[in-house]
């Protein structure tokens, strides 16, 4: 699967589970969120690759510090133009936190409007 521009292996986290995960955030309708599943090696790959300004400020505000990529479990960024998402979740195959932590966490980026 290409993500970011990055050929790699991608397992596809069910719309179903997002559903859920958004329901306990918003009353509106899901956007268009595509989440996947990549390898570690791939997930640190994509964080180098998107790495930007906004981010280290949106870290020092959330976390009160720019967090190394050993810390994090996942990312959400705006699909580009030909992606079939509005959103694109990025989730390391062994994070630190579970699957429906980070789900919620990352919705709530997109719920809030921090994008």
């Amino acid at each position: 699967m290409l993500v970011e521009g990055l050929q790699m292996n991608a397992k596809r986290i069910p719309r179903k589970q997002l559903a859920a995960a958004w329901k306990t955030l918003s009353q509106k309708p899901l956007p268009k969120v595509k989440a996947l599943k990549v390898s570690d090696d791939d997930f640190n790959h994509v964080l180098e690759h998107r790495r930007c300004l906004e981010d280290d400020f949106r870290e020092i505000e959330e976390w009160g510090r720019v967090l190394s990529t050993k810390g994090t479990d996942a990312c959400v960024f705006n699909g580009e133009e030909n992606a079939d998402a509005d959103y694109i979740i990025i989730v390391r195959e062994n994070p630190y936190h579970s699957l429906d932590e980070i789900i919620v966490h990352e919705l709530s980026h997109i719920a809030r409007g921090d994008l």
